[in-house]
C-alpha cells in the first residue's frame, strides 16, 4: 500500500459514510507563508492509529529536521489482505489564529521518488492535539472545497470527472486570510485519522 493509496483508502472510507471524495485537495501555496512557521515540538515521535473506519493500523513518525520542518514517515504494516507500504513526506506546521495546520508534500512513495499532484503541491491538513496524547488529522473535504471555489470564496481549479483533482491557487495573502476564517474550518469536516502517541 503506497502513500497515495493510503490517502485514497482514507477517502474511500469517508466516502462510505458520505464525507469525502478522492483524491486529496492540494494547494499551490503552503498555508501560513504570511506568518512565521514554527515547528510544533508536540508532534515529534511515533503515533499509531487507524484511518477513518478502516481496519489497517498505520504508524506516523515525525522526525525533526535542521530547517525547522519534519520528515514524516507513514508506515502501514503488511497484513493477510495487503502487502503494506510506506511514504515519506516533508512537513511543516503553522498556526493561523486558533487553527493549526500541517503542510505535507510527498517525497517518497514506497521505494520510488514521489510524482504527481502530492509531490508538486502541498496537502493542507488541519490538526488538533488533545490532552491524552491524541493527535487528530483532518483532510480537506473535496466536495466542500469544490463548492467554495465555485462560489468564489477561494481561488482554485477543479479537473473534470467524478474524482477530478481540486487544487487551491490563491495567493499567499488570500490563502492565509481564508484559512484563518470559520469558512475554511468548515472544509475540514471529519477526522482522517485519530492517532495515539507511542513514544
Amino acid at each position: 500500500m503506497n502513500s497515495l493509496n493510503f490517502l485514497r483508502i482514507a477517502c474511500v472510507a469517508l466516502m462510505g459514510i458520505g464525507l469525502c471524495a478522492c483524491p486529496p485537495v492540494t494547494s499551490k501555496t503552503p498555508v501560513g507563508t504570511t506568518v512565521k512557521a514554527v515547528r510544533d515540538p508536540a508532534l515529534a515521535g511515533v503515533w499509531r492509529g487507524k484511518v477513518a473506519d478502516g481496519d489497517a493500523v498505520s504508524y506516523f513518525t515525525f522526525l525533526p529536521q535542521n530547517d525547522e520542518t519534519y520528515s514524516a514517515v507513514l508506515v502501514t504494516p503488511s497484513s493477510p489482505k495487503d502487502n503494506g507500504g510506506f511514504g515519506v513526506f516533508s512537513v511543516d506546521t503553522v498556526a493561523l489564529g486558533r487553527l493549526h495546520f500541517i503542510n505535507a508534500r510527498e517525497l517518497m512513495d514506497d521505494d520510488k521518488p514521489a510524482k504527481g499532484t502530492m509531490a508538486d503541491n502541498t496537502i493542507p491538513l488541519l490538526y488538533k492535539l488533545e490532552g491524552d496524547n491524541t493527535l487528530v488529522l483532518y483532510m480537506m473535504d473535496e466536495d466542500a472545497a469544490h463548492a467554495a471555489i465555485k462560489a468564489g470564496k477561494i481561488k482554485g481549479t477543479v479537473e473534470e470527472g467524478q474524482f477530478g483533482d481540486v487544487t487551491l491557487t490563491a495567493s499567499p495573502v488570500e490563502l492565509d486570510a481564508y484559512m484563518a476564517s470559520p469558512a475554511a474550518r468548515a472544509l475540514f469536516t471529519k477526522p482522517l485519522v485519530v492517532l495515539k502517541k507511542v513514544k
